[in-house]
């Protein structure tokens, strides 16, 4: 500035003098300090001299002071291009915006309901809906069905109820919970999860459990993540051993039930690595999941990985886990039961096993999220389970969904709410929780707090 400016320093070189006797001499010392290497600098010798402006003139000359340290004055320094900071600031703060727009609740019951009536329209395009009506109306009001009805009712909460017990087994060791009050809360949780598309009301219900007995959720959220480990294994299971249980079998079936039984052996030996050696187990893992897209080889991976650890963590302690495996299978009969009731309440009866097997395939479905109050995806899934996989003819199917949709959805709204009255709660503190539940979902736990859990369990 001063070059270009016309305004040339004219600097004064210091005069050597002799140092005296007591003048101690510091070589560590910065370079403009006043004793360097046989030179003493007298604070006149820092000041420029020539031309000063009128202010400085009237102030007085200031010393000068070497900001760039044992650099040479002048030397300039390289510049960064600012462009691109300018370009990349909007660009962010338009992506935050974005993602802030899409994580509100508003917007995304908008996209699920939207998401719903797609499914709704396709399902119209492949059903003649005025005889699914019919077969309805013709069933529904007679006595026989009503009672049915009312059974396939008492089915579906009996089912949740078991899993409620079950989930009661892995609190045992970290807090006194009852049984009643653990039903409670995972029909809540159930609620929430089919009232809104995003489901966070497994983390409801430990949010919930420290408002109400004060366990803390870092206890009892990897119990949540055990008790839904273990509605995943019967699944598998049970779509593995399809053709022993008289099942009628087409080819779309069999390469299902191939790519199942592949996905069954792959987990059961990605439990039994990750049991030896967790590190090799994840490692294994990642090498997989390479090979796909990085958002959902990420997802895939922790789901897996989350997986594992929740099911190692349960069977950690075989006096909790054998009898919550057997609790699994008391649930997935009256899964079943349902099923085959609600058939039969629209005239159409179909086996046990057959009812199990696709009410089993269809409950996997729901690892997913879902369009709010499951609308159009109960009746698309099913229609896709128990139509293209089993053959059942699709008016029939549809029918039965079209009936056991709403009568769900009214027994778990009104068991949801019952209970959220008996905790002292209401739908919209419900709501509250269930988003404050869904930013507080946790990470998968590191090795250290992992080893924990299993030695408190």
């Amino acid at each position: 500035m001063m070059e270009l400016s016309g305004m040339m320093r004219a600097i004064r070189i210091p005069k050597q003098l002799p140092i005296p006797q007591n003048a101690v001499v510091d070589k560590s010392a910065p370079y403009n300090s006043s004793v360097e290497y046989g030179f003493i600098h007298p604070v006149s010798d820092f000041f420029e001299e020539g031309y000063w402006p009128n202010g400085i003139q009237q102030t007085g000359p200031l010393p000068v002071v070497n900001l760039y340290g044992s650099e040479p004055f002048g030397r300039t320094l390289p510049t960064l291009p600012p462009a691109s900071i300018a370009v990349r600031a909007p660009q962010a703060k338009q992506a935050f915006v974005w993602k802030t727009l899409f994580n509100t609740p508003a917007i995304k019951v908008t996209i699920g309901l939207l998401i719903g009536i797609g499914l709704l329209y396709l399902v119209s395009r492949f059903v003649d809906v005025p005889t699914t009506l019919g077969v309805l109306r013709q069933n529904l009001a007679t006595p026989g069905g009503i009672i049915l009805g009312l059974l396939s009712g008492a089915a579906f909460l009996t089912a949740f109820s078991v899993r409620g017990i079950r989930w009661k087994l892995f609190l045992n060791p970290i807090g006194n919970v009852s049984t009643f009050k653990a039903i409670q809360l995972f029909l809540i949780g159930i609620f929430l999860n089919f009232l809104l598309p995003v489901r966070g009301g497994q983390v409801a219900k430990s949010l919930i459990l420290k408002r109400t007995v004060g366990i803390p959720v870092s206890q009892s959220l990897p119990t949540v993540a055990m008790d839904k480990a273990l509605d995943l294994m019967p699944a598998l299971f049970i779509m593995a051993v399809a053709p022993f249980l008289g099942v009628k079998m087409g080819m779309t079936l069999w390469l299902v039930l191939g790519a199942v039984g592949g996905l069954l052996i792959g987990l059961i030996f990605f439990v039994a690595l990750a049991a030896w050696k967790r590190a090799a187990a994840i490692a294994f893992l990642q090498k997989i999941t390479g090979i796909l897209p990085r958002a959902i080889g990420g997802k895939f991976e922790g789901f897996a990985t989350g997986f594992v650890d929740s099911f190692l963590l349960g069977a950690s302690r075989p006096k909790i886990f054998i009898p919550a495996v057997l609790l699994t299978c008391v649930a997935v009969i009256f899964d079943g039961l349902f099923a085959m009731l609600a058939f039969r309440t629209i005239g159409f009866p179909i086996s046990f096993a057959t009812a199990i097997f696709g009410y089993t395939v269809y409950n996997m479905f729901y690892i997913l999220p879902t369009p709010p109050g499951q609308i159009g995806s109960n009746e698309f899934v099913g229609l896709l389970v128990f139509h293209v996989l089993l053959g059942l003819p699709a008016n029939k199917v549809t029918a039965m969904f079209v009936f056991s949709h709403p009568w769900a959805a009214l027994l778990m709204s009104a068991s949801g709410m019952a209970c959220l009255s008996a905790l002292g709660l209401t739908i919209s503190s419900a709501m509250k929780i269930q988003t404050e539940g869904e930013n507080a979902l946790l990470p998968p736990l590191p090795e250290e707090q992992r080893q924990q859990c299993i030695n408190v369990l």
